[in-house]
């Protein structure tokens, strides 16, 4: 009698297992991706040159160098989220994005990719140093982003100038709760960090 209740009990338990199991993997692995949306809106700059500046794929510290979102909880701890990222890997899009912000800066006569059969004039370098939720603090979280920037005047013949290097950190408290809030919040960091750029670049002419 016992060993025939216990078989019975085995069996629900099998059933039920089975039934929950299907619709808790549905949620718990579906995926959000995410991109980073900056574009330049304000008129192009009234400076007229002949430079043709080239914008190189950044580099980006390993730390933030996958698509999972990063999340600073403490002085020294990191976590990784495996259901939120972006939908292309950050150094690729950040790229993307400096080179699309300075096109439509006006700065140059034209901006261009690795590779491009057009001569450059001067190159951008950059490591991405930093990006990351900061919740350390649970009250007021931010998003982080720090980017090391580095203007070269290029010489077919010679080694590279320096002409400026310079690191550019915004932190931008959240707005809104979740993932969506950490994107918003980054992409006003690279806004803050592209508009200063630009200021630089025109002063450097």
């Amino acid at each position: 009698m016992n060993h025939r209740l216990i078989v019975l009990c085995l069996k629900l338990f099998l059933i039920m297992l089975s039934m929950i199991v299907p619709g808790c993997s549905q949620k718990f692995y579906e995926k959000q991706r995410y991109i980073l949306d900056v574009q330049r809106a304000s008129p192009a700059s009234d400076i007229k040159n002949a430079n043709i500046m080239e914008v190189r794929r950044f580099m980006i510290d390993r730390a933030f160098s996958a698509k999972g979102l990063t999340y600073r909880t403490g002085e020294y701890e990191y976590e990784s989220d495996f259901y939120n990222e972006f939908l292309v890997s950050p150094s690729v899009m950040i790229t993307e994005k400096v080179r699309n912000w300075l096109s439509a800066s006006g700065l140059f006569r034209m901006v261009t990719n690795p590779g491009s059969y057009v001569e450059s004039t001067h190159v951008i370098e950059g490591n991405i140093v930093a990006l990351y939720g900061d919740y350390r603090d649970k009250t007021s979280p931010a998003a982080v982003m720090e980017i090391r920037i580095f203007l070269l005047k290029a010489k077919a013949t010679e080694e590279p100038v320096i002409v400026f290097r310079k690191t550019y950190k915004s932190s931008v408290m959240l707005e809104s709760e979740g993932a969506e809030g950490l994107i918003e919040g980054f992409d006003e960091c690279l806004e803050n960090i592209l508009k200063s750029l630009e200021s630089d670049l025109s002063n450097n002419w």
